[in-house]
């Protein structure tokens, strides 16, 4: 549950899964879960679904990333469903589109600065003229496309001063997984503002790309929706790593293996 004061992260129970720290958050308040990460700068704030958690079985910096973050909360209705049977207590779904917007509620109303970083320029100037619209109040004092690069994105120290120069309190990524949670983690010890990769929510948000409907996101079917979107893009993800999971969950639930 979400502690009413003091540091949050010290109250919160972690649960390992697959050797992966996962937050477990037992009531779904996100205006009091914002306002706790709000009490520290300097944060980071991953959003783990299927995909992420069986990439970091065989990606050590990704693994690496989720385990040095402050936060890693439940962004799919499997991971915390296993969740929930591995601590045997209530666990929440957080995911990361939602957490941005109540991000910006909150920031629009404290007078707040985000700022946004990744995707490409069409997607961008969506995303930023859709929050405007929807938080007339919110100030978006920095965003940047930086460019499309295969592996790993590196940062150098100008496109880092130039974040810490906007004076934000907020910063959202959206790069992808993994590339996302390694940059993040390459470089948030020098930011002040809390960082967080919120993957897909870029694209959700701009308008651009259609976001699964309510009731498949309840049904754990966010992911068909995603392949129907994008089969050639999609289809391999999903089968290897969905199957994957439900390989890896069955053996952990019938006793053959520790979370």
């Amino acid at each position: 549950m979400i502690p009413t004061g003091g540091a949050m992260k010290s109250t919160v129970d972690t649960t390992f899964i697959f050797g992966m720290p996962i937050d477990r958050v037992a009531r779904r308040d996100l205006a009091a879960l914002v306002a706790r990460l709000a009490e520290k700068g300097g944060q980071s704030l991953y959003f783990c679904n299927v995909h992420m958690l069986m990439l970091a079985q065989e990606d050590a910096a990704l693994a690496h990333a989720m385990d040095q973050a402050d936060w890693v909360f439940a962004d799919g209705v499997p991971v915390a469903w296993l969740q929930r049977r591995v601590a045997g207590r209530e666990a929440q779904v957080i995911r990361g589109y939602e957490v941005m917007l109540a991000v910006c509620e909150r920031a629009a109303k404290q007078g707040e600065g985000i700022g946004l970083f990744g995707s490409t320029e069409p997607v961008m100037r969506s995303l930023v003229a859709n929050l405007r619209a929807r938080f007339p109040a919110l100030q978006v004092r920095y965003h940047h496309c930086p460019p499309q690069v295969e592996g790993e994105l590196h940062s150098g120290p100008q496109e880092i001063q130039s974040i810490r120069d906007a004076n934000i309190e907020w910063l959202f990524v959206g790069l992808g997984c993994p590339k996302q949670e390694k940059w993040v983690a390459r470089h948030r010890t020098e930011m002040d503002c809390n960082v967080l990769a919120v993957g897909a929510a870029f694209d959700w948000l701009s308008g651009r790309v259609s976001k699964p409907p309510a009731w498949m996101e309840r049904h754990a079917l966010a992911w068909l929706y995603r392949l129907l979107q994008s089969p050639l893009k999609m289809w391999y993800r999903y089968l290897k790593y969905n199957t994957k999971f439900i390989l890896k969950t069955s053996r952990l639930l019938l006793g053959g293996q520790h979370a």
